[in-house]
């Protein structure tokens, strides 16, 4: 069997020679999606589903392996004997070819060419935000996440790319939890309780926020009052579907009600980058280059660009969607579309941190529209900047675009794009 063989089917193993690699941390062989391989590699794949467009498989043995191959120190990792976890898809790799595949990778992918990919200062430890989700009855439940593809389990405890502080308290929330006897929140059993918790932290204290499903809050309380390694306990309902578990609204339990970091409040539903480290740097590179004149930050969040271009520029307007973080600037929550739409005036120039997606076609219409003289984007999703850059190439040109390496271990890697008018 080759990777372009038609005739796959489910529990099928058959020799590939991996071509590519996908964000989602795949190796790709033809039509074939391979877990656990990555390019110029030569493995045996078990077939695990044939979809329409892709077969999806996992690696069972590497006949061929990239020369950056190494074990991973993550005892959870898929690639360890029993692991499950496949959060960190690029760990089976050295740390400078990490950085090579995501350069190949945005290139192949996405167009996106840059000269680098900027290492992060720690490779381990550094994830400041974390999102846990419950798993297991009373006295078994677990966090931890999903394992790729699938709805499976993956226990996370002692998660190395996490700060000590949250892995250390996420594993006290989970002991606490079996012996409280909370269960987790499960649908195919309509049983109501934990969703998940996120974890942040500014170096030095902790802040938890327990998402249940369960209105009445008596459980969490309980479970509030026996964590110890949390500085602040908040708790948020959400008994919908999907994967938005950060509910409408947060109740402070105990404790601290935010975090600085950085400068920024944090609250407990507010957006915290996973390596705040890495972002400071970003965000300075982001606001380069702006001098005086009026500047509109959309996507400002809590701030952080917002503080920076107030140092630089005359006039800042920032615009922010999020309720919390629209409070915390002294602004009505508005989309970016709307905030566009209303302006009459250009701007000197636009700075943006848009979400996965992109700016998408309204806002690139207005930016075509005002044509301020500068566009500046911090974007986490590289399919999304492409389109961004490609719909703006009518009156912008790109000066610059950099590479950073924000979640080392995984193959996410932020940009930063720097655009003229022409």
């Amino acid at each position: 069997m080759t990777g372009e063989d038609p005739r796959h089917k489910a529990g099928d193993r058959g020799t590939f020679e991996v071509e590519s690699l996908l964000h989602t941390g795949e190796g790709v062989s033809g039509r074939v999606r391979i877990d656990g391989a990555f390019p110029g590699e030569r493995v045996v794949a078990r077939i695990d589903h044939v979809g329409k467009h892709s077969t999806f498989a996992t690696a069972v043995e590497l006949e061929r392996g990239r020369p950056g191959r190494r074990v991973p120190p993550c005892l959870r990792h898929r690639d360890v004997d029993r692991g499950k976890c496949t959060g960190c898809a690029l760990m089976a790799l050295e740390e400078p070819d990490q950085r090579t595949l995501l350069r190949e990778m945005l290139l192949a992918q996405h167009g996106l060419e840059v000269d680098e990919v900027v290492a992060a200062p720690k490779s381990l430890g550094y994830r400041w935000s974390a999102k846990r989700i419950a798993f297991g009855g009373p006295g078994r439940l677990r966090l931890g996440s999903f394992i790729r593809g699938t709805h499976r389990p993956a226990d996370m405890r002692g998660c190395l790319v996490d700060h000590p502080l949250i892995a250390a308290a996420a594993d006290e929330i989970a002991r606490a939890a079996c012996d409280l006897g909370i269960a987790a929140h499960n649908d195919e059993r309509a049983r109501l309780g934990l969703r998940a918790v996120w974890l942040r932290t500014n170096g030095t204290q902790v802040l938890a926020t327990l998402v249940t499903s369960e209105a009445d809050d008596t459980e969490v309380r309980r479970l509030s009052a026996r964590l110890a390694l949390c500085d602040g306990v908040a708790c948020s309902f959400h008994r919908g579907g999907g994967n938005v578990l950060r509910g409408t609204g947060a109740t402070v339990l105990r404790g601290i009600e935010a975090l600085d970091v950085h400068g920024t409040r944090v609250g407990p539903l507010g957006f915290l980058q996973p390596n705040p480290v890495v972002a400071e740097q970003m965000y300075d590179r982001l606001v380069e280059g702006i001098g005086g004149g009026r500047v509109f930050d959309l996507y400002a969040g809590s701030g952080a660009t917002t503080r920076r271009l107030r140092a630089a520029a005359t006039e800042v307007v920032p615009c922010e969607s999020h309720p919390e973080g629209a409070q915390s600037l002294g602004i009505e929550a508005e989309t970016a579309e709307e905030f566009l739409t209303r302006q009459t005036e250009a701007p000197d120039a636009v700075v943006a941190n848009p979400p996965r997606k992109g700016l998408g076609a309204a806002v690139t219409r207005e930016l075509l529209r005002l044509r301020p003289a500068r566009v500046h984007v911090m974007a986490c999703g590289p399919a999304g900047l492409a389109a961004d850059i490609a719909a703006l190439a009518e009156g912008y040109r790109l000066e610059s675009l950099q590479a950073y390496d924000t979640l080392p271990q995984t193959p996410h890697a932020e940009l930063i794009a720097r655009l003229v008018r022409i």
